[in-house]
């Protein structure tokens, strides 16, 4: 997982014995960012709850249903550039709009990164289409609202925007780079 991405999460501790710790690691990480959380078990108790085969049901978007596609460029300024990070080689601006979408519409937004940036798109959630043109994986499944791009990587998401008409934002999870503005502006109505 990456900054920002969600996941609902079910942990059995019934096989450690009272008195264990049990450490959530990140593999990612260094120094003070490599264990994330740790867990106690403090002593046995009965369990009568159980996971229904079935969680829910989401309901699955089609490239069809696609009125538009928008690609977004994250990446670092090139030297002498705007210094920081860009969102299709602009510096954010707050009073710029960089895409009208109409309430109701589906479309393709295609997410390209020069690094690992996790972007994350406020408002509604979106479903991944592809990841490098190829099938998404089995962490791609479902709804998200922030999607892990890795490398000279392209992923396309399907979003449908069915909420609030206003302004709202596109943006690196990386806490360096969207406190350095990467990020963009688009507007529903």
């Amino acid at each position: 997982m990456t900054p920002g991405e969600r996941a609902d999460v079910v942990v059995d501790f019934a096989a450690f014995p009272p008195g264990t710790a049990v450490t959530m690691d990140n593999t990612l990480g260094a120094g003070s960012t490599a264990q994330v959380m740790l867990f106690r078990v403090t002593g046995r108790a009965s369990d009568d709850s159980h996971i229904p085969a079935h969680l829910s049901h989401i309901e699955p978007l089609r490239r069809s249903q696609a009125i538009r596609t928008r690609d977004w460029q994250f990446r670092r300024a090139p030297t002498g550039d705007h210094p920081g990070w860009l969102v299709n080689d602009q510096p954010f601006d707050p009073a710029r709009i960089d895409a009208d979408v109409t309430l109701g519409d589906v479309e393709i937004w295609r997410f390209t990164s020069d690094l690992h940036h996790p972007v994350h798109a406020h408002l509604n959630p979106f479903q991944v289409l592809s990841r490098r043109g190829a099938t998404p994986g089995p962490h791609d499944l479902g709804w998200k609202d922030t999607v892990d791009i890795t490398p000279s990587e392209t992923v396309e998401v399907l979003v449908r925007f069915t909420d609030y008409p206003g302004r709202y934002l596109l943006h690196c999870h990386n806490l360096e780079h969207e406190d350095m503005a990467m990020m963009a502006t688009f507007h529903t109505r």
